[in-house]
């Protein structure tokens, strides 16, 4: 044991035993001795007075220590050698100081203590468990030996519980009898592996005891493999100087209501978004329910209120509202916790805003989305559309936007083989039912129609430049003063669509064969072509007054500019006091504000840190070991990629919960399932871990916190 681990040497013997310790270690713990503390917060109430525990016992009791994390005492010799693990004075601890004398005296008396004082006081000069005799000796070789061998079969048990977690396969089976010719992935992948391993195949073969296969054992190597992963997951948000929370809900297969929460932070290979746990919240979804969720998170995971300066949620007012939402509970206690809308949410209100404002785009998006419905209902349906379009058209999910922009970029590509198609339908009607030929009708009806072209030629360009930066926007490790730049590079290229009225109507004149007359008898030409031009300006005016308002609040993350590397230039010239008094009053307590100062001047002054995001200055610093040197500025890029962009990481969650619970499994535990999809979703820590050889041992230590039936301790 290093110098500075004994501050509470009992504590520790009793989270990891003398015996299970190798012997030059227990050497040292042997002559180091007992730990005499004084331990003054043990104290006994009688009548009238206080007991408390005197140091003059050490002396009368040479074999008297404490705990003064547990606040108990222990016999010292028992405690190391006592062949009862779970006595009172070696595992229990003694506490009651009105029977203290009296219960001393007697187990300072007994066989066990006299034994364990022997083991003691011979254990320096001779190594009684090796040497004692040859026999002793042998045994204790053996002994090791089969532990060696059972410690290697539970590796290949985690190895086939990482690779069943990992891929998100199911691990039970109907029918796991001895018969069965599938008895379950688990103990199927067990006997594949046991055709290429003698060790493993012998273990299945003949231990009758412990085989590993049980529902039972599956479950806690899941557990311990998963409690490895959030222990070091604690280590990394206990490095990290800034953690951001982001939650959201979604249903499950079974109908229950689950919250997924991910903590974001900055470690020293980058950003990390580590999803950390799914709960039930079916019976309270109200706004104290969920922030005292997120507290308990925060105290799980050894997390200081003090570092929390972010919260990313959806806009649903249960979780935005100011007053009484979820981000206002949190910020009672976490004052610095910003609030970020979902920046991706967000465009998708945009666009869902500047659509159903009108109802010419209501209409067209239906029937855009009526031959998405009209494919998928019909094998024979999507047959003819592999044939004659070469393309599948995706499935639209209300909530996911970009979903519809992939369909309309679909239908604009292959709009000319679409209505081949449906002409193809009209022909051969008579292998056809009536609902499919008159969908076709209507179909061909809309593909030639000038307005419903005219839209998709608008939508079309809209959609193109939203998707790219949807994409931007669920991407995690990009900061919100990159992302926000690039919504204003949106809102530019929408203002720059204005100019593009002429060549989309021209071109879909062209293709189309010009308006119809239908809206108004005797409508002119010029009639027409106006209509349209206002229904082009209505549409951007809608988007872009939506995209202004949903993200005006940008002003709260002033302070962000502070390191943006396209003002650098004219911050060389003129601070940016302003910026710098919108960090001063959301997060100046984290900082030395006199010193970041200085910071920010020299860095604006510097050739060296030109062109360099937030991320790209946090990885300059480390790598160039200036992160000391330039604390404060590191901090402040630490602080801006911390703050989060959207809760991309937690819809991830909801794709992964939809996997690994389906209509098979949908009586998963809360506990398996949250393992589980840790394994899955941070698989790329479950692999580090792995291949750092931190995993196994690890993992076995909190497997073996249970008694199990077969030898995996060493002597």
């Amino acid at each position: 044991m290093a110098e500075g681990e004994d501050i509470d040497l009992v504590a520790d013997l009793l989270s990891t035993p003398f015996s299970r310790r190798p012997f030059q270690e227990k050497l040292d713990i042997v002559r180091r001795g007992r730990l005499t503390p004084a331990l003054a917060s043990l104290s006994q109430q009688g009548k009238g007075f206080v007991r408390h525990f005197q140091t003059t016992n050490y002396e009368r009791y040479p074999w008297l220590t404490a705990s003064e994390k547990r606040c108990k005492l222990y016999c010292w010799e028992c405690l190391l050698l006592a062949t009862d693990r779970f006595g009172v004075w070696s595992h229990t601890g003694f506490a009651n100081l009105s029977c203290f004398t009296k219960a001393a005296t007697k187990h300072q008396s007994t066989a066990g203590h006299l034994q364990a004082t022997v083991r003691l006081k011979t254990f320096g000069d001779i190594r009684v468990d090796l040497q004692l005799s040859e026999q002793v000796r042998r045994e204790t070789e053996l002994h090791n030996e089969k532990v060696k061998k059972n410690r290697e079969i539970l590796k290949r048990l985690m190895d086939c519980v990482m690779f069943l977690g990992k891929q998100e396969l199911s691990f039970r089976g109907n029918d796991e009898g001895a018969q069965s010719l599938n008895r379950g992935n688990y103990v199927e992948l067990l006997s594949f592996l046991a055709e290429h391993d003698a060790d493993l195949h012998y273990h299945l073969t003949t231990n009758r005891v412990f085989t590993g296969t049980s529902g039972k054992i599956q479950n806690d190597l899941i557990y311990a493999i998963a409690e490895v992963m959030g222990d070091e997951i604690k280590l990394e948000i206990k490095k990290a100087p800034f953690v951001a929370v982001m939650v959201d809900e979604t249903t499950d297969v079974g109908n229950m209501a689950q919250l997924s929460l991910v903590l974001r932070y900055m470690t020293d290979t980058g950003v990390k978004e580590r999803f950390i746990k799914f709960e039930d919240v079916t019976s309270g979804k109200r706004a104290d329910d969920i922030a005292v969720l997120i507290f308990h998170l925060f105290e799980e995971y050894e997390c200081s209120l003090d570092k929390v300066v972010a919260q990313c949620y959806d806009g649903a007012v249960v979780m935005a509202s100011g007053l009484n939402g979820v981000q206002a509970k949190v910020k009672e206690k976490a004052p610095m916790a910003l609030f970020i809308h979902c920046y991706a949410h967000r465009l998708n209100l945009v666009l869902m805003q500047g659509a159903s404002k009108l109802k010419e785009c209501k209409v067209f998006l239906a029937n855009v989305n009526g031959l998405a419905a009209f494919f998928s209902r019909s094998p024979k349906r999507t047959k003819l559309l592999d044939n004659i379009c070469k393309r599948r058209f995706p499935q639209v999910v209300p909530t996911r936007w970009q979903y519809t922009s992939r369909l309309v970029n679909a239908v604009y590509e292959k709009r000319l083989a679409l209505k081949e198609l449906f002409d193809h339908i009209l022909e051969h009607h008579d292998e056809y039912d009536q609902d499919t030929v008159l969908s076709a009708d209507g179909f061909t009806a809309r593909l030639g129609d000038f307005e419903f072209c005219f839209l998709l030629n608008i939508f079309n360009g809209i959609f193109e430049y939203a998707d790219v930066l949807f994409g931007i926007l669920q991407t995690k490790s990009l900061d919100v003063q990159f992302c926000m730049a690039r919504v204003n590079e949106f809102c530019d290229t929408v203002e720059r669509a204005r100019d593009k009225f002429s060549e989309i109507y021209e071109e879909t004149v062209r293709i189309s064969g010009g308006p119809s007359a239908r809206r108004g008898q005797g409508a002119t030409q010029d009639d027409l072509r106006a209509h349209y031009q206002r229904l082009h300006t209505s549409i951007l005016d809608n988007i872009l007054s939506q995209t202004r308002t949903r993200f005006q609040d940008h002003e709260r993350l002033m302070f962000l500019s502070l390191l943006d590397p396209q003002h650098f230039q004219i911050y060389r010239k003129k601070f940016p006091q302003t910026a710098f008094s919108s960090l001063t009053q959301s997060h100046g307590s984290l900082f030395d504000l006199p010193r970041l100062k200085t910071e920010l001047t020299v860095m604006y002054a510097m050739v060296d840190f030109e062109g360099r995001s937030p991320a790209d200055l946090h990885d300059f610093l480390r790598s160039k070991n200036l992160s000391e040197s330039l604390g404060q500025l590191y901090a402040l890029a630490c602080l801006a990629v911390t703050i989060p962009v959207s809760t991309a990481s937690v819809e991830r969650s909801f794709s992964t919960l939809k996997r690994i619970k389906t209509y098979a499994r949908n009586t998963t535990g809360q506990k398996r399932l949250s393992a589980l999809a840790s394994m899955s979703i941070e698989k790329d820590l479950l692999m580090d871990l792995k291949r750092a050889d931190k995993l196994y041992n690890r993992a076995t230590e909190v497997f073996l916190r249970k008694e199990r039936r077969l030898d995996f301790i060493f002597k």
